[in-house]
């Protein structure tokens, strides 16, 4: 009810094209502009920490409030990139790229999720891939669930579909095998250019290197975009998260 509430008041303003009701929120997309903006329902609840989001499962029979935590998630982050001497959050970010690339075999916050979880103390982004990898393709395997780092009593994945969860473990599992290998290449080169079969052409390696791409575009396998040169099989690199304390 509170989500549609808010798309019935949020449709008559001159401003919105089209909305769209979600799990979570009302999607807004603007008159004129390639732009949306998810609007969220939240409510303080009267004991506990944390939030009362609307959320909206109609294929469940759900139009309810249930219990999250986003201030807890990012204090859990912050903490953790401290103690693992502010690596973890780079890492996150090197781990959302490659989910973004593979298509999303996990949801965002899942895989955040797991690399929490694995990770205790500083390690280097090659050693940190891996164990997430590693600890990805156990934490998918069937029964399993993974706790949210802000809400510990809750799971991340609870809701996701058995073969959903196949489907993302051989996805993982490709990826891991790709990692390993990486990972036990001494020469930097060569180790790099193995790291492209992890995350793709648009990798930093001396496969992917300017005179490389120079060649792609004569032969027209890779063309300009925008203010920025894309590959045939390239891909932008996904924004940061805003991790910022204020």
């Amino acid at each position: 009810m509170a989500l549609g509430a808010v798309q019935d008041g949020i449709s008559g303003c001159d401003l919105v094209s089209i909305t769209r009701k979600r799990v979570r929120s009302v999607r807004t997309f603007l008159h004129d502009y390639d732009f949306h903006v998810d609007l969220v329902v939240a409510l303080r609840p009267a004991l506990g920490d944390g939030l009362l989001l609307a959320r909206n499962l109609p294929e469940e029979n759900l139009d309810d409030w249930s219990q999250a935590n986003p201030r807890g998630q990012r204090e859990a982050a912050w903490e953790k990139n401290e103690q693992c001497g502010e690596m973890y959050i780079p890492a996150v970010r090197i781990i959302k790229f490659w989910n973004a690339g593979a298509g999303k075999p996990l949801r965002s916050y899942h895989a955040e999720s797991i690399l929490y979880h694995e990770l205790d103390g500083p390690l280097d982004y090659a050693e940190a891939v891996v164990r997430f990898f590693d600890a990805a393709y156990d934490a998918l395997a069937p029964g399993l669930l993974t706790a949210d780092p802000g809400e510990p009593t809750t799971y991340v994945d609870e809701r996701l579909e058995d073969e959903d969860r196949r489907k993302a473990r051989e996805r993982v599992d490709l990826a891991r095998a790709a990692a390993h290998a990486a990972a036990e290449i001494d020469d930097v080169g060569e180790a790099l250019d193995a790291w492209v079969d992890v995350f793709g052409p648009s990798f930093p390696a001396p496969s992917t290197a300017p005179d490389k791409l120079a060649a792609a575009l004569a032969a027209r396998t890779a063309g300009a975009v925008g203010a920025g040169i894309q590959a045939d099989r390239g891909r932008p690199v996904i924004q940061s998260r805003p991790w910022r304390r204020n």
